[in-house]
């Protein structure tokens, strides 16, 4: 099922997932609070970006994906936060440090507990395959606490 509409589906439903239950969802999931730090931080996106463990309580624009720190992204996450809604899909392409992420993503505002949720997909909007990260790369790879990046050994 594409991004938008699974994305949709799960709206009404995703302030009471449990961290099991969103760790099931095959696409990445992240939820914001209103100073872009990080709540909660799903499976699939923990192991698509390399991210272990998880970077709760950080800024998502300044200390965990720092490249979408730009108004295409950032700019769009303050002025739904302005407006109180935000319900937006678009492409992006996140900087790492192997090679670039193009995804599609998707931001949410809540309006019951004043959060953010941002879905990411790969670049046609499906989701994620188990294991595998949209760059191609194995998607575990064992990072320093909160994703300071270094560049893993290439395994053939």
């Amino acid at each position: 099922m594409p991004l938008e509409t699974t994305s949709r589906m799960l709206a009404p439903f995703l302030d009471r997932l449990t961290v099991e239950e969103m760790d099931a969802i095959p696409y990445g999931v992240v939820q914001l609070d209103l100073d872009a730090r990080v709540v909660s931080y799903n499976r699939a996106e923990a192991e698509n970006v390399g991210v272990i463990p998880r970077p709760l309580g950080l800024h998502f624009f300044f200390e965990v994906a720092p490249s979408a720190n730009v108004p295409e992204f950032y700019g769009r996450f303050l002025e739904g936060i302005a407006e109180e809604r935000l319900d937006d899909t678009f492409s992006f392409t996140f900087s790492c440090a192997l090679m670039p992420r193009r995804v599609m993503v998707r931001q949410y505002y809540s309006v019951r507990t004043g959060t953010v949720w941002l879905f990411v997909g790969q670049p046609d909007g499906s989701p994620f395959t188990r294991l595998t990260a949209s760059h191609g790369m194995s998607a575990i790879r064992e990072t320093p606490a909160y994703g300071t990046s270094h560049i893993a050994k290439r395994v053939a």
